[in-house]
């Protein structure tokens, strides 16, 4: 039986950079992933999504200055197969460049479902096609087994399907994110950052969509103010909200969909689930060895420790209030590195973490919230700027550009901030730095940015 100094059940970014640091450190290195190498990311998550909002953000930007140097009639339509076909010369080439980068490197990898025999031993199922005498086909399991002085588990998470009459009818977000002909009408459930970023896609791209949720919030866990005007933004777009109704069933009647509520009946094309996501956390032998994990995810100590001293886990597999996101896994394996290779012995310390809702406007949001910061006045400070008059948002006529910072009432530090504008991904960015940092105003206005630009605008904020 093949024995490593360390095994890693999954195959996200992450865990290809933490193999690959291990390995150059002299361990000896085995990677187990049952879906695609390189993880949800590059292969159905951020990473295509953005190569498709792209799309949405060039045809939004003629859109603006449509009589500001553009003709009426110049407003392009968005060719959703040359769109797929595009994103397909990132996506198709991504198993196979990380494979052939493990061969390259000497990383073992296996191919198939990964789970705990014991606290060291893993085994590997592996489904195989078995040709039978008379030329039919089957498939059987074959299981590979090794041994490992440490584990880390980063099995990521799935969407989460609501269990209802015709849920076989459901797409997720990697369906979406497959798609060879774009429905002409389709119904998002849910109103999070997922059903957000799909709709504003498919919606630019000439599809007729409606996001259905089953209470009057959007967006939970963002600031609510921005929230709510970046949906009257996206119904300007053509997107329909439909708020307070409970979905019951999915039925097909003549090749459409019926959608039906405890309020109402609606025809679709099709129906994108995106209520939310699930750890896969089943199968992977934890309840044997005791290690607790619930669909939130796997129960961690504070150096990301299961209760089984030799096993870890990390990413959006691990029970945790932070942002289940890749820029967060990736923070973790390289933590993780240092801890394997004894580098450090400290607890995990995280950053603030910026989020985002990538559509157009762009929801961003880092640091103390709004929300907390109104409960507790004594300390803290929140001011409400509208930039849409400022020059960065005015040249690309730019429909919304609002932000609200938090202070510290003592330091006056800038501690928490969030925006809703078009530019929302460099400017969180830039806020992101100054928090962490703890940015005077002081070493902020000693800085000479680029001009005019996000990064130039800072020094209003003081």
């Amino acid at each position: 039986m093949e024995h490593f100094d360390v095994a890693i059940i999954g195959a996200g970014p992450a865990c290809l950079s933490l193999a690959y640091d291990l390995k150059a450190a002299g361990k000896t290195v085995a990677v187990v992933e049952e879906n695609l190498f390189g993880g949800t990311c590059p292969n159905a998550g951020c990473d295509p999504k953005k190569i498709l909002f792209a799309a949405e953000q060039a045809r939004s930007q003629v859109a603006q200055l449509i009589g500001k140097g553009f003709a009426k009639n110049s407003l392009p339509s968005v060719i959703w197969s040359d769109l797929m076909a595009y994103k397909k010369t990132y996506t198709d080439p991504v198993s196979k460049e990380q494979i052939a980068g493990f061969d390259a490197s000497g990383i073992k990898h296996f191919h198939g479902h990964g789970q705990l025999i014991s606290a060291n031993e893993v085994a590997v199922t592996v489904q195989q096609e078995n040709v039978l005498d008379n030329d039919t086909q089957s498939m059987v399991e074959k299981k590979q087994c090794f041994t490992a002085e440490q584990i880390v588990l980063a099995t990521g998470q799935r969407a989460r399907l609501l269990d209802i009459p015709g849920k076989e009818h459901f797409l997720t977000s990697t369906d979406f994110l497959a798609l060879e002909k774009l429905p002409a009408k389709m119904i998002f459930l849910g109103a999070g950052y997922i059903s957000f970023e799909l709709a504003a896609i498919a919606n630019a791209c000439g599809a007729e969509v409606t996001i259905l949720h089953h209470n009057d919030t959007p967006l939970r866990g963002f600031d609510q103010d921005l929230a709510q005007h970046l949906v009257k933004e996206l119904e300007k777009s053509g997107i329909t909200f439909i708020f307070n109704e409970n979905i019951q069933s999915v039925k097909k009647d003549d090749g459409e969909l019926l959608v039906t509520t405890d309020k109402k009946s609606y025809e679709t094309n099709s129906v994108v689930c995106a209520t939310g996501r699930i750890a896969n956390v089943e199968n992977l032998g934890l309840e044997e060895l005791g290690i607790e994990a619930s669909g939130r995810g796997i129960t961690v100590d504070d150096h990301l420790q299961t209760s089984q001293k030799n096993i870890y886990a990390m990413g959006d597999c691990v029970a945790k209030k932070q942002p289940k996101m890749t820029p967060v896994a990736s923070f973790e394996g390289r933590y993780l590195k240092q801890l394997l290779l004894e580098e450090t012995a400290e607890k995990i310390n995280y950053p603030e973490v910026p989020t985002s809702v990538f559509t157009l406007p762009t929801l961003a949001q880092v640091g103390v919230s709004s929300s907390t910061a109104e409960k507790d006045p004594a300390n803290y400070k929140v001011e409400w700027f509208d930039m849409s008059k400022w020059y960065n948002y005015f040249r690309t006529n730019d429909p919304v550009a609002f932000a609200k910072i938090i202070y510290n009432k003592d330091s006056g530090e800038i501690v928490g901030a969030a925006t809703l504008n078009q530019k929302a991904d460099e400017w969180i960015n830039l806020m992101t730095l100054i928090i962490n940092l703890g940015i005077k105003k002081e070493q902020l206005q000693s800085i000479i940015m680029a001009y005019p630009s996000v990064g130039s605008d800072l020094q209003y904020y003081y």
